[in-house]
């Protein structure tokens, strides 16, 4: 009786996966970011982080990925390293771009950054899960 009702719930397993991948692409959606640096989707925005160094560059993007000026001359976040503590960031204006130095960013593997971006009096959070490879 037991190896029936389990041969029953694996058809029924396997029945349900076939169903769920009708429609669904596994091409790549991505597009490539401008200045060679992590791109994410955030909201009505896209933002790029490209890291040089200890150096942290932000660029903000409209959802076409034309650049979006900001009158901000700051944005906040965070930077969490590997069993670590959530360390806060600003980042300054500089030009078209937000820049901020983070010391040992450049010799950590693996973090997470969190940046808000303050835009028409809407914050929205850019999250970026980084490999440094």
């Amino acid at each position: 009786m037991k190896k029936m009702v389990f041969a029953a719930a694996l058809a029924i397993g396997f029945s349900a996966h076939g169903f769920g991948h009708e429609g669904h692409s596994h091409e790549a959606s991505a597009v490539a970011a401008p200045h060679g640096g992590s791109l994410r989707d955030a909201g009505e925005l896209k933002g790029e982080v490209v890291i040089t160094g200890d150096t942290i560059k932000l660029y903000v993007y409209d959802k076409h990925l034309k650049p979006l000026v900001l009158d901000k001359k700051e944005l906040t976040g965070e930077v969490q390293f590997p069993k670590e503590k959530k360390k806060p960031i600003t980042l300054k204006k500089n030009g078209d771009v937000y820049e901020a130095t983070v010391k040992g960013i450049s010799k950590t593997h693996r973090y997470d950054l969190h940046i808000n971006v303050d835009n028409a009096g809407k914050t929205t959070l850019v999250d970026f899960g980084l490999d440094n490879i």
